[in-house]
């Protein structure tokens, strides 16, 4: 996922596992796992932090 300077807020553990998640499954090309962890890092951002992260074009 590239950097969006919506999607960086305060210091979040969640939120660095789940970027760190994503980029395990894009490394290893597990598609299911990379696409897994954004929308569960999209549905966090929503509900805790309260902002909208565009979808990727």
């Amino acid at each position: 996922m590239t950097e969006n300077p919506t999607d960086r807020c305060e210091v979040c553990e969640m939120c660095e596992a789940l970027k760190a998640l994503e980029a395990e499954g894009r490394t290893s090309r597990d598609r299911s796992m990379e696409v897994d962890a954004r929308v569960r890092y999209r549905r966090h951002m929503r509900e805790v932090h309260r902002r909208e992260i565009p979808l990727p074009l």
